[in-house]
C-alpha cells in the first residue's frame, strides 16, 4: 500500500516534466484554431487593404551625371585646381549635390512653396482629426509639456528665411544621391507625389549642380584676376623702386657701368691681368730660346738646329751654297789636288759662306736676347699696371658689394613681376570660358508607374503577416487557455484515465431534472456510459461508495453527482446522496429541500437520531438524500474523521446500493482527502477547457499525499459538444462527429 502511494506521488510530482510539443499537437491547434486563423488573417488583410488603398502613391525618377571631365582650354590649374577622378572627390561632390545651399535653389527655381508636399503651412484639419490624441489638449497644455514651441512674433523676412530652409529639409528627405560602383557615375534620385514633379526636380538639381559648378569657377576666376591684379600693382611699385636704388647707387659711390654689369675699375685690371699672363708666356719662351742658343755656342755644338736658325731664310740660301760647294769639292778633289787654283778658289768661297752663316746665327742670337728683353719689360710694365689698378679698386669693392645686393634684389622682384604678369594674362584670357565638371549622360523622365506603395507586394506581405500573427495569436491563446479539451490530453497531463465525457445541457432546465425528461439524449447517455465505467473499473466487487470532487468551485462536481444519483435510482438501484458540502450545500437547494431538515450534521453531533430520521425522499426517482443538516459544528474535517462519520457510511452502504457523496474543492478545504479515504472510489471533476491543469495536478497531489489512492479517474463535465467535434478531439471516439451522433439522442 505504502510503495503504491509513492508511486503514485512520484508520478505526481512528475507532472511538470511534459515533452515539447510534437508536430501532430502543432497541427491539432492550428486545426482547432481554424477559424480563428481565417478570422484574423482576413481581418487583417482587409484592413491592410483600406490602408494600402489610401496610401498617397509616390513616384521615383533619377538622372545621371558623369563628374571628373571637361576640356582645358588653357592650363590655369595653378589658378585653379580640380581634380575629380579619386573616390574621395567623388564622395565630396555627392554632398555637394545633397547640400541645404543647393536645395533652396531648386526650391526657388521650380516654386516649390505653391506645392503641398513641400509647404509646411498647417493643413485643415480632416473628418477624422478627433481621433488623434494631440487634438484633444489644448495649445497652452502643449507649451506647459513642451509639446509645441512658444508662438513668438517674426518679421515677414524670418518667416520666408524659415519657410524656404523647412521646404529645403523636406525636400533633402526625398533626394537620395548614389555612386555608381567603381565609376564617376552619379545618380540622382528625387521622389515625390507627382511623377511629373519628381523628373523636374531631378532635372533641376543636375541642372543646378552645374550651374553652381560654373558660378563657382567664375567667382574663383574673377577672385585670382583680381588678386593678381593688385598683386602685379604692387610689385611693379616694388621693381621701380628696387631699380631706381640701384641707379641712386651708382651714382652716390661713382661706380661706372659697363657691358655685364661690371664696374670700370674691375674690367680694367681683368685686362691687364690677361695681358700680363700673355707677357709672361711670351718672355718664357724667349728666355728659353736665347738659353737654347747660349748652350750651344758654348758647347761648340752645331747652332743650325735652333729653330729660328732654321727658319731664317738667308740661313737657308747659305746652307745651301756651302751644300753646292762641298758637293763641287768633293767632286774636284778627284779630279785636281788641293794646290790647285780652283780647289783654293772653292775653299776660299766655302769658308766665305761659313763666316756669313756665323754672322747670321749671331745676328739671330742677338735678336733672341733683344725679344727676350722686351718680353721682360713688358711684362715689368703689366705687373707696375696691374698694382697700380689694384691700389686703386681696392676702395671701390665695399661699395660694389652693396651694389650687387641691390641689383640681386632688383632681379628678384623684376622675376616675380613678369612671372605674375604672365599668370594675370593667362587667367584674364581665360575669364568667362569655364566649363564644369560634371554633364549630364542620362535626364531624368517622367515615371509610369509609382515606386510606392508597390500594393501586389504589400498585399502579399499583408496577408502573409496576417496569417503569420493569427498562427501565433492562436500559438498564444492555447498557450495561455490552461484547460483540458480531451481525454488524450488528461491522459497525457494528468497520466490518468477519462471515465467520462458530460456535454453541457443547452436549455434552461436543471440538469437533474433534464436527465428525467429526456431519457435519451446526450446527456443521459453520457451519464450512463459513466455508470458503465465505473462498473467495469472492478467486475469482482461492486462499487458500493463514490466520492465525487474537484479541484476548485464551479466545476459541476454537484451536478454530476445528483445525475448519477438520479439515473441510478431511475436505473432501480438504493441510491442516497451525501451533501458533505457544508459550507457551500448546493444539493438541498436544487432539490428544494427544506432548510429545517435535519441532516448530517445532526447525525453526526446527535448520536441518538437514526438515518431514517434524516433522510430526505426524492419524489421523482425514489433516491434519498442526505442534507447538510441544522446543527452547528466547529470543523467540518474533524467531523468526516471522526468514528461517527465512519459507521454512518458503513450503515449506508449496508442498507444502499450506491452511496455517493457530494464534497468540497480539495484546493478550497481538506475535507476531501479526509472522506476520500472512506469510500471505494473517487471521482475528479474539472471543467472542460477552463479549469488550469497545473491547479488539478496540484489538487491530484494533494489527495495522494494525504493517501486517497481511490481516484478511479477524471470527468470532463459542461463539455460544448459543437466545438468539441469541431476540434477534432477524435482520438478518444467521443463525439468525433456529433452531427452524426445526434441521430442517436433525443433531446
Amino acid at each position: 500500500m505504502n510503495n503504491q502511494l509513492m508511486q503514485q506521488s512520484h508520478e505526481f510530482d512528475s507532472f511538470d516534466e511534459e515533452e515539447g510539443a510534437s508536430f501532430g499537437e502543432i497541427l491539432h491547434t492550428l486545426f482547432l484554431r481554424k477559424r480563428l486563423i481565417i478570422t484574423v488573417t482576413l481581418l487583417i488583410s482587409i484592413l491592410a487593404t483600406l490602408v494600402i488603398f489610401q496610401l498617397t502613391p509616390r513616384y521615383k525618377a533619377d538622372t545621371q551625371l558623369l563628374i571628373g571631365t571637361n576640356s582645358k582650354v588653357v592650363d590655369i590649374q595653378a589658378v585653379l585646381a580640380s581634380d575629380l577622378m579619386g573616390d574621395s572627390a567623388i564622395l565630396g561632390e555627392m554632398e555637394v549635390i545633397k547640400s541645404r545651399a543647393l536645395a533652396k535653389r531648386v526650391v526657388r527655381s521650380l516654386h516649390l512653396e505653391g506645392v503641398e508636399e513641400f509647404n509646411p503651412a498647417p493643413k485643415e484639419a480632416g473628418a477624422l482629426a478627433f481621433l488623434n490624441p494631440k487634438n484633444w489638449i489644448s495649445d497652452e497644455f502643449k507649451q506647459a509639456l513642451g509639446l509645441s514651441k512658444v508662438a513668438v512674433e517674426k518679421t515677414e523676412e524670418q518667416k520666408n528665411i524659415e519657410l524656404l530652409s523647412e521646404m529645403a529639409r523636406t525636400f533633402l528627405s526625398k533626394v537620395k544621391v548614389s555612386q555608381i560602383k567603381r565609376s564617376q557615375v552619379v545618380t540622382i534620385e528625387m521622389e515625390s507625389e507627382s511623377p511629373v514633379l519628381a523628373a523636374k526636380m531631378a532635372n533641376e538639381l543636375a541642372e543646378q549642380y552645374i550651374v553652381g559648378q560654373l558660378e563657382a569657377k567664375f567667382d574663383a576666376t574673377k577672385k585670382a584676376t583680381d588678386w593678381l591684379n593688385n598683386q602685379l600693382a604692387k610689385l611693379k611699385e616694388k621693381v621701380e623702386a628696387s631699380e631706381r636704388a640701384v641707379e641712386l647707387y651708382r651714382q652716390e659711390k661713382g661706380i661706372t657701368q659697363t657691358k655685364g654689369s661690371v664696374g670700370l675699375s674691375q674690367q680694367q685690371m681683368s685686362e691687364i691681368n690677361s695681358q700680363l699672363i700673355i707677357a709672361r708666356t711670351k718672355r718664357a719662351e724667349a728666355s728659353a730660346r736665347v738659353r737654347q742658343v747660349q748652350r750651344l755656342i758654348r758647347s761648340g755644338g752645331d747652332v743650325s738646329s735652333v729653330s729660328d736658325v732654321l727658319n731664317s731664310a738667308l740661313v737657308q740660301r747659305l746652307k745651301e751654297q756651302e751644300s753646292t760647294l762641298q758637293r763641287k769639292y768633293s767632286e774636284m778633289s778627284v779630279s785636281f789636288g788641293k794646290k790647285h787654283p780652283e780647289m783654293i778658289q772653292i775653299q776660299a768661297e766655302l769658308r766665305d759662306i761659313k763666316a756669313k752663316i756665323t754672322s747670321e746665327v749671331q745676328k739671330i742670337a742677338t735678336s733672341l736676347q733683344n725679344e727676350l728683353d722686351i718680353a721682360s719689360t713688358r711684362q715689368y710694365s703689366l705687373s707696375s699696371s696691374l698694382k697700380q689698378v689694384r691700389e686703386e679698386t681696392g676702395g671701390d669693392r665695399a661699395a660694389e658689394v652693396g651694389l650687387r645686393a641691390l641689383e640681386r634684389e632688383a632681379s628678384a622682384n623684376r622675376t616675380l613681376f613678369e612671372t605674375f604678369l604672365n599668370r594675370f594674362k593667362e587667367t584674364a584670357s581665360t575669364q568667362g570660358m569655364e566649363e564644369a565638371n560634371a554633364r549630364v549622360i542620362s535626364e531624368a523622365e517622367v515615371p509610369l508607374k509609382a515606386s510606392f506603395p508597390k500594393k501586389k507586394l504589400l498585399l502579399i506581405v499583408s496577408v502573409l503577416g496576417g496569417l503569420f500573427f493569427a498562427v501565433v495569436l492562436a500559438f498564444v491563446l492555447e498557450m495561455l487557455n490552461p484547460g483540458l479539451r480531451s481525454p488524450e490530453q488528461v491522459e497525457e497531463h494528468l497520466h490518468m484515465p477519462t471515465l467520462g465525457v458530460i456535454p453541457a445541457s443547452d436549455t434552461n432546465v436543471d440538469a437533474h431534472d433534464y436527465v428525467l425528461d429526456k431519457p435519451h439524449s446526450s446527456l443521459t447517455e453520457a451519464v450512463n456510459s459513466l455508470r458503465v465505467s465505473l462498473m467495469l473499473l472492478n467486475p469482482d466487487e461492486q462499487v458500493k461508495s463514490l466520492l465525487v470532487t474537484s479541484a476548485v468551485p464551479s466545476e459541476g462536481k454537484s451536478t454530476l453527482a445528483m445525475l448519477i444519483a438520479r439515473i441510478s435510482a431511475q436505473a432501480g438501484q438504493k441510491v442516497v446522496l451525501v451533501d458533505t458540502d457544508f459550507r457551500r450545500p448546493t444539493v438541498e437547494e436544487k432539490l428544494k429541500i427544506d432548510a429545517k431538515q435535519p441532516g448530517l450534521t445532526d447525525l453526526l453531533m446527535n448520536h441518538e437520531l437514526k438515518l431514517k430520521d434524516v433522510l430526505f425522499e426524492d419524489d421523482k426517482t425514489g433516491m434519498r438524500v442526505l442534507s447538510r443538516g441544522m446543527s452547528s459544528y466547529v470543523n467540518p474535517a474533524d467531523l468526516f474523521a471522526s468514528q461517527r462519520m465512519q459507521q454512518i457510511l458503513n450503515e449506508l452502504k449496508s442498507e444502499y446500493d450506491l452511496v455517493i457523496l457530494d464534497s468540497p474543492p480539495v484546493m478550497a478545504v481538506t475535507d476531501s482527502r479526509v472522506l476520500s479515504r472512506m469510500v471505494d472510489k473517487t471521482l475528479f471533476v474539472l471543467r472542460w477547457d477552463d479549469t488550469p491543469r497545473k491547479v488539478v495536478k496540484a489538487a491530484l497531489h494533494q489527495m495522494a499525499q494525504s493517501g486517497a489512492d481511490n481516484v478511479a479517474g477524471i470527468i470532463l463535465q459542461q463539455v460544448d459538444l459543437k466545438q468539441y467535434g469541431r476540434g477534432g478531439y477524435g482520438d478518444s471516439g467521443y463525439y468525433y462527429h456529433y452531427g452524426k451522433y445526434g441521430q442517436y439522442y433525443v433531446s
